[in-house]
């Protein structure tokens, strides 16, 4: 048995998301994160899929998790939360560097 390297970022960031979701304080930037990586695993383990041409959803949703990671992170203090909240912002850019194919 092996895992793909894209879909253990995905259950990273998913433990990440709602590491933070369920930490307390403000919830709106947890929330959007935990939304779209949710999404984002749907998507990697084939439950869902989107086939729109005008959006980009495998750039849209790493930068989601980027965005919501790094508010997270400036407003953690606690060493967990803060743990939590720069994995998701790791494996977001991991994921947007990828797509916008920088990293392949």
């Amino acid at each position: 048995m092996s895992i793909e390297l894209s879909n253990a970022l995905v259950v990273v960031a998913l433990v990440s998301a709602m590491s933070l979701v369920l930490g307390g304080g403000d919830r709106v930037f947890p929330v959007i994160a935990a939304v779209a990586v949710v999404i984002e695993a749907l998507i990697a383990f084939g439950i869902i899929t989107f086939a729109v041409v005008k959006f980009r959803i495998d750039v849209i949703l790493p930068a989601l998790l980027v965005v919501s990671g790094l508010v997270c992170w400036s407003r953690a203090s606690a060493k967990g939360a803060s743990s939590a909240a720069t994995a998701l912002t790791l494996v977001g850019f991991m994921q947007l560097l990828s797509a916008l194919g920088v990293l392949h």
